[in-house]
């Protein structure tokens, strides 16, 4: 026994040196990774019709959709949590796709998305940024935002979206966005948090992901 003790205490010595003791101060980190090609990604912030009048950006009698089967994605998401409750998350989207409009127009998308959110155990800080480009016909434009916001929770964590068997998206859990008109704070949100750092264009009516 007294050639073990020996032995032990210098090689938990180098393991505390290195950060490998004690265990119970590492983090968890996971990682979800989403590769979809050739899919239906349907758009959600415009009306029914599509990306139309509503948008500034769209001829009067324009209605555009996104094409079925016409999508790709690579979505890629990571969370680290602390042992005292403190999390940061990480996610990074791009979609790339075709539309159609209700003439048989044909159109090219791309959207981009960044977003970290750093949890204290309380408040959710958020840094966002997003772009979307759409191009074809008589319609050529880009819009996006760099904006920051806080919600209150008391967890967060990364759901994956199931459909038929496989993972088709990532999502934080609990997630509240900006704003729902662009003009004013989302009652969900700290109050006065919003900071909108850029902004191009109309991205709540014209940003249809």
């Amino acid at each position: 026994m007294r050639t073990l003790r020996v032995v032990l205490v210098p090689v938990l010595l180098v393991f505390m040196l290195v950060g490998l003791v004690p265990s119970s101060f590492a983090a968890s980190v996971t990682h979800f990774n989403v590769r979809l090609d050739n899919v239906t990604i349907p758009w959600i912030f415009p009306p029914p019709e599509g990306l139309s009048s509503f948008c500034p950006e769209i001829p009067d009698g324009v209605h555009i959709n996104p094409d079925d089967f016409g999508s790709d994605r690579v979505k890629q998401a990571s969370l680290k949590e602390m042992p005292d409750g403190t999390a940061h998350v990480v996610v990074t989207d791009l979609i790339k796709g075709t539309a159609t409009d209700n003439f048989g127009v044909s159109y090219k998308f791309v959207y981009k998305n960044n977003l970290t959110i750093d949890f204290d155990g309380s408040v959710a800080d958020v840094a966002m940024q997003d772009t979307f480009e759409l191009k074809g016909g008589d319609v050529n434009y880009t819009l996006g935002f760099n904006w920051r916001w806080a919600y209150p929770t008391d967890s967060l964590e990364l759901v994956e979206v199931i459909d038929g068997g496989e993972t088709v998206d990532v999502v934080p859990n609990p997630f509240f966005f900006a704003t729902a008109d662009g003009v004013s704070e989302a009652p969900e949100i700290v109050p006065g948090s919003w900071q909108q750092v850029s902004t191009r264009g109309d991205v709540i009516n014209c940003d249809p992901l």
